[in-house]
């Protein structure tokens, strides 16, 4: 994904014409082993291509990938990030995502037609939201601290039609980068300053700076509309208005994962490794050793530890950890009394 991923291996850019016979010589490979693969789409005019990505479902493979890709394409170089694999095949740079079947055609609108979907998620986010490679979701925040992830919708025509952009005219395609461009300027939802730099975090600012396309979308929001502002949303009032369009129980896993969060909470409160360091004496390693043993004891003998915990007395919790590992630190585990 951007043909840069092997440094220790000659590769180079294929025209449009030998990129589509490869494209179809790897199609004929993969249909050998896996059910379901494609590439992105791209835009009509493109003429060239430093890399192919391969969006391939994990469906029914139970090998080992690596080594899948060792003896079908016998690479020079396999760079490893994540979920996908890079590789030269035939002096292309090859990058093989592995994506699980439910996800798949999340990856499918995602990754296609150069960095629109990466311009898609600017949109969403300024709403509260997010779109990426496992569709459209949100992430909800308690007390300064992400407790959850609430998906909203795979479904794409809803998802486009809800941050204002046309699905049809995605389905048609694109003739050109600029027009890509200008399909997402045209969203009512679009703001110039959310794609500038200073706008990004650090991760997102250092990727898109590599990335040719994302570049020249800020050149032409600068010579083409730097002025454009979008809607200031009501965060609060978007996500209601996404439970009601998609038919998702929003706020009832909001309440599920808030009670998660606070049961979790009180748990490490009642008992914790400062609290056990402070009684027993126990430090670094051996307090470390001392709290993985006594909770994977709790796990296979009452199911939950975090359960456990909560409802337990401070009684029983001391004397099952005490007896857990007095025989590792019998000085320290007699010393005191539960």
């Amino acid at each position: 994904m951007g043909g840069r991923a092997l440094k220790n291996t000659f590769t180079r850019r294929y025209k449009r014409e030998e990129y589509n016979l490869l494209e179809q010589e790897v199609f004929n490979i993969l249909g050998k082993t896996f059910k379901r693969y494609d590439t992105p789409r791209f835009f009509a005019s493109k003429e060239s291509f430093g890399d192919m990505d391969l969006i391939v479902s994990m469906e029914g493979f139970n090998g080992n990938l690596r080594t899948y890709i060792e003896d079908t394409f016998k690479p020079n170089e396999i760079f490893h990030n994540g979920n996908a694999y890079s590789f030269d095949y035939k002096e292309l740079q090859i990058d093989f995502i592995t994506v699980s079947p439910e996800d798949y055609d999340s990856n499918y609108h995602y990754l296609a037609f150069n960095d629109l979907g990466n311009f898609i998620g600017r949109i969403a986010q300024s709403m509260g939201l997010k779109y990426g490679q496992e569709g459209l979701w949100y992430n909800h925040f308690h007390n300064g601290q992400k407790v959850g992830k609430i998906m909203i919708s795979k479904d794409y025509p809803k998802i486009f039609e809800f941050l204002g952009l046309s699905y049809d005219k995605w389905v048609t395609g694109f003739d050109s980068l600029e027009e890509i461009f200008e399909y997402v300027i045209k969203s009512p939802n679009f703001d110039a300053e959310m794609f500038q730099m200073n706008n990004l975090n650090k991760i997102n600012r250092e990727r898109n700076l590599k990335r040719a396309s994302y570049m020249s979308f800020l050149d032409y929001i600068a010579k083409n509309c730097p002025n454009v502002v979008g809607p200031v949303h009501d965060k609060g009032k978007v996500l209601k208005e996404a439970a009601t369009f998609f038919g998702c129980d929003v706020f009832t896993e909001i309440k599920r994962y808030e009670y998660q969060h606070a049961e979790s909470t009180y748990a490490s409160a009642k008992f914790n490794g400062g609290m056990v360091m402070e009684k027993y004496g126990l430090t670094g390693k051996d307090l470390g050793d001392a709290m993985k043993r006594f909770k994977e004891v709790v796990e296979y003998q009452e199911g939950s530890y975090k359960q456990f915990i909560i409802t337990s007395c401070l009684g029983r919790i001391y004397t099952l950890f005490e007896n857990l590992n007095r025989r590792h630190y019998p000085k320290q585990m007699d010393s005191q009394n539960p």
